[in-house]
Parts: structure tokens; sequence; C-alpha cells
């Protein structure tokens, strides 16, 4: 704790402007301080407004990692809060904070229980010519995707379970870029033998 009080000290000693510093310095550095985080929010909105997909997730990511940091800060100045007006202005920004939080928790915990009932929702077929994927609960749905020598095969092995691709093309999404959308037999125990078999098929459907 001692080393962090003292490196701030120093840092602050380092930038710290004295009697001959030029007056443009010292208003460059007061512009720096306080407008420069409103780049934060406009990198966002742009992101948001003119990236694809990829850039989309990012800033929502980014927006709830904001949140996340607002929550937990207002907590801390609840806490810490010595008038009733300053607590009022803690709790607003907590409950302002809270579905930014909400949005965070579920990016980073709506994959982890989507593939954790994956297994129960998702039903995987082989035959000779086709593989199915046959998808239960709220949604259900059959696909049925050709084994042909063309068929662009892809194996991704996995620490516990490998991801087999057997169907790839290209979409547009809702802003009209192109992307690589990708189906196949997702977090399967045995991928590299599926895989195997699926070579097979490959070889004697030619």
């Amino acid at each position: 704790m001692d080393f962090l009080e003292n490196f701030n000290q120093s840092l602050f000693l380092l930038i710290n402007a004295d009697p001959a510093t030029p007056v443009w310095r010292i208003h460059a550095a007061m512009l720096v301080a306080n407008q420069l985080i409103l780049l934060v929010p406009a990198v966002l909105a742009g992101l948001w407004l003119w990236g694809g997909q990829a850039q989309r997730d990012l800033a929502l990511k980014a927006l709830a990692s904001i949140g996340v940091a607002l929550f937990f800060f207002g907590l801390h100045r609840l806490t810490q809060a010595p008038t009733t007006s300053d607590a009022g202005l803690a709790l607003f920004l907590t409950a302002f904070a809270l579905p930014f939080g909400g949005l965070g928790a579920f990016l980073v915990f709506g994959p982890l229980i989507q593939s954790r009932t994956a297994s129960r929702d998702i039903r995987y077929a082989l035959s000779t010519r086709a593989a199915y994927v046959l998808r239960q609960g709220r949604f259900p749905s059959l696909k049925v995707y050709p084994i042909l020598p063309s068929t662009a095969l892809e194996l991704e092995p996995g620490s516990r379970a490998s991801t087999v691709w057997l169907h790839a093309r290209l979409e547009r999404d809702s802003d009209g870029d192109l992307g690589i959308t990708k189906a196949g037999f997702e977090n399967i125990a045995e991928g590299e033998r599926v895989f195997a078999m699926i070579r097979d098929l490959q070889g004697q459907t030619e």
C-alpha cells in the first residue's frame, strides 16, 4: 500500500504544473482531463451505428463493463456518504447502473447457460447421406445437411468436447454485412471419431 501511495504522489508531482508552465499547456491539460472522457460514449455510439456485428458486440460488452463499474462505485459511495444528499446520489447511481450490470451478466453467463442446456435441447444424428440437427425447446426445428464430397468439413477440437462443422455459407446480417454462418455437431464428446466417419462418407459418395 505504501508503494502505491508513493507512486501516486510521485506521478502527481511529475505532471503537476509549476508557476512557469505556459497557459496553453494548462488549458490543454484541462481539456484532456475534463473532455477526453466524452470520447468513450462517442466511440461506443460509432461502433453501434456504423460497425458490424462484431463491433456491436464489443460496444455492448464495453457498455456492460462500464455499468458494472458504476454499480460497485455507487455501492462504495453509498457506504461512505457523509450526508443524505450524497447517499441519495450514490443510490441513484447504483440504480442507474443496474440495467447495464444485468446486460453484462447476460453477456457473460448467457453463453455458459446456453452451452449447459444445449445437451438437453439438441440432438444430433448421422446417416450415410446426411447429418441431422434436432433442436427442441421453445423454438423446435430440424436441420438436414447433405454429406457431399464438396461439404466444407472442419474439426474444432476442445479440451473436453469438440465441434464438427459440416456446413458454412455467406449470409448478410441486418446491416447488410457479409458473414460466415457455420452449422454442425457442436460440443460433442467424440468429435474426432465423428469427423473421421463423415470423412469416410464423403469418400464413399465420390
